[in-house]
């Protein structure tokens, strides 16, 4: 039986499917499909179909227009896209990123690293931000810094424009904006060249996500998948052309109301907060008060979150240990220590994260189920 709607709070790890985009893809299958590349009617039918998405997804950054928008499998694909297609462009540029990004970012950099590439990792801070000042010394040539704009972890928001004050005038700057788009209005153009985004975390089904880059930076790109011309010559083989339908529903939808969406969801996560910190000795809160509206990020002390997070599950609810790409690994993530999490909270960091379906009540409930299932995992150690 499928976990009710009320009880889902993994929303970081994929949006349920939103009803908009639920409906884009059953039309789209009723209709009997067709290929892009093809001149006759069903073949027209689905470029219009693929090209109205494309304007809607570059509707979700500020300066992005359609014929920037280039479609992928998503972010992980997008991410590989410009550090693989940067660095084989241009050899002896420096590759910056830090050392809280997501695993796409992170081992993609590793590998390029052991190719000899130049790889400059900023370090982070306990309260989540990062430390900008090795970008001063960068010296000459070229650079790509390549960043998360919201951590998918702790839920900390970069702070863009102190990157752009501190980043060589120069550099091309590509953020990984897969936690962040749907929920803030993304920036894009000047000095910010790329964007990597994935439709599942915004409400559309997994598989399908977009590279939003600029002229200057395409120009020097090479594509991971080469073949036919699709996608600007940026991405061969034919188009995904349910999940783009499907994930320029979600764009459209998650739109709608964004600034008043993202208040409802940071007066729930708050009010959650409150009651959380009240009844539970031994919290810790890690996502920043200025953090995704959406996430609340905490470690307890003397619990053990994979314990808890199947306790949860046989309650109804779904919540993650931190990033659904590293979980069940007995060791904390590498962004938790890099964080500086204290070694007697590195067990019990659980990542809550709600979404478009979250009701205040899913939240008052989640409560009494937390501390239902903290209380008895403490007094059974």
């Amino acid at each position: 039986m499928a976990t009710p709607m009320h009880g889902y709070f993994d929303y970081n790890a994929s949006s349920l499917l939103r009803p908009q985009a639920a409906a884009a893809l059953a039309a789209w299958i009723d209709s009997g499909g067709g290929n892009p590349s093809s001149m006759h009617a069903r073949g027209r039918r689905a470029r219009i179909e693929i090209e109205d998405a494309r304007r809607s997804v570059a509707s979700l950054a500020d300066g992005a227009v359609a014929r920037d928008v280039v479609f992928t499998s998503g972010a992980t694909e997008s991410n590989n896209t410009v550090l693989r297609g940067f660095a084989a462009a241009m050899p002896e540029a420096t590759l910056v990123t830090s050392v809280v990004e997501h695993h796409s970012l992170v081992a993609t950099v590793d590998d390029l690293e052991t190719r000899g590439h130049r790889i400059v990792r900023l370090a982070a801070r306990s309260d989540s931000s990062l430390d900008l000042a090795p970008l001063a010394s960068l010296g000459a040539g070229p650079v790509l810094v390549s960043l998360g704009l919201a951590n998918g972890e702790s839920g900390a928001i970069l702070a863009v424009d102190s990157l752009l004050a501190a980043a060589p005038a120069g550099a091309f700057v590509h953020l990984d904006v897969a936690q962040a788009a749907g929920r803030l209005l993304l920036p894009f153009g000047g000095r910010i060249d790329a964007l990597s985004m994935s439709g599942h975390k915004f409400g559309s089904p997994p598989g399908i996500g977009a590279l939003v880059v600029s002229p200057r930076l395409r120009g020097l790109l090479r594509p991971l998948l080469t073949g036919g011309p699709q996608e600007w010559s940026m991405r061969a083989g034919t188009p995904n052309v349910p999940g783009i339908v499907a994930m320029g529903a979600a764009a459209r939808a998650s739109l709608e109301g964004m600034d008043t969406e993202q208040r409802r969801l940071a007066a729930i996560r708050n009010g959650l907060w409150q009651r959380l910190r009240t009844t539970l000795p031994g919290i810790v809160r890690i996502t920043p008060d200025d953090g995704l509206a959406n996430t609340l990020t905490i470690a307890l002390e003397g619990c053990s979150a994979d314990s808890l997070i199947a306790a949860l599950d046989l309650e109804g609810f779904c919540i993650s240990a931190g990033s659904a790409c590293a979980a069940g690994s007995p060791e904390p993530s590498h962004v938790m220590k890099a964080l500086g999490l204290a070694p007697q909270y590195h067990g019990g960091v659980l990542r809550i994260s709600a979404g478009w379906g979250t009701q205040r009540d899913d939240a008052d409930a989640l409560a009494d189920a937390l501390e239902r299932t903290i209380r008895r995992a403490r007094q059974a150690a």
